[in-house]
């Protein structure tokens, strides 16, 4: 299943005590004792996550608190820092934007370790390089849901609503970032001015939800075998809450 060149490349530099570990994970990815220990640890606080299903459930119910403004901030000790040096399984991957207002470690109220978070203006996954980081976590960290979370007010689907709408350009490689929000904006070109927006807010998270989906390589078959949940979720800046898209 897995290709020793790459894994080789992945891990090049690493030491044999704090790198690569029993059972063919990568550095970081955890043995099974890792894991075990990194489950004992979450039990007690938060139920140890195996499906996509529980996954998001511990998101929903970790941004729940965060809008009652009574985040437990669980793992986030100096102890759990530790406990990490030499494994990580987050339970989840969240695909976000850049966004200075929206971090997922926050609003879902997760702790170290808990998140494999990939971030780009847009929320978008085109690039082979954040296609990549996504299936890192899949294939070696054993990320059971992938989440597309974008947000109200982005700054990123405005400008391509006027890249798209006024032919409006931006310097330096701004307009490239904007390419993969471009079908988005151009899906609701005949709406009033008033919603499109918002529409295509969501119909880029949609879009990038599809295209993950049909991600041949790993994500596919991950999602077909049920060891893979991908949702798409858009959060709301006035409030905090995450609303889900699918």
């Amino acid at each position: 299943m897995y290709n020793p060149s790459r894994r080789a490349f992945l891990v090049k530099g690493a030491v044999a005590t704090g790198g690569i570990l029993v059972g063919g994970s990568l550095a970081g990815c955890g043995s099974g004792s890792g894991v075990a220990a990194v489950a004992e640890s979450t039990t007690s606080t938060f139920p140890h996550v195996t499906t996509g299903d529980q996954g998001l459930a511990r998101l929903m119910a970790g941004n729940a608190r965060f809008v009652r403004g009574r985040p437990t901030n669980a793992g986030r000790t100096n102890a759990r820092k530790v406990e990490l040096v030499d494994t990580q399984s987050p339970f989840a991957i969240i695909l976000g934007c850049s966004d200075s207002r929206v971090s997922p470690e926050i609003v879902f109220d997760q702790g170290i370790g808990d998140l494999f978070v990939v971030r780009v203006a847009g929320n978008t996954a085109m690039d082979p390089i954040l296609l990549g980081s996504i299936e890192y976590s899949v294939e070696e960290l054993g990320s059971v849901l992938l989440m597309v979370l974008g947000h109200e007010n982005c700054g990123a689907v405005k400008a391509t609503l006027a890249k798209v709408q006024k032919g409006t350009t931006f310097p330096g490689d701004i307009g490239t970032l904007l390419d993969p929000v471009v079908p988005a904006a151009q899906s609701v070109a005949t709406m009033p001015a008033a919603f499109q927006l918002d529409a295509a807010i969501r119909q880029n998270v949609m879009n990038q939800v599809q295209l993950l989906s049909s991600s041949a390589a790993i994500l596919q078959p991950a999602i077909t075998a049920a060891t893979l949940k991908i949702v798409g979720a858009e959060y709301i800046l006035a409030t905090g809450k995450v609303n889900l898209l699918s």
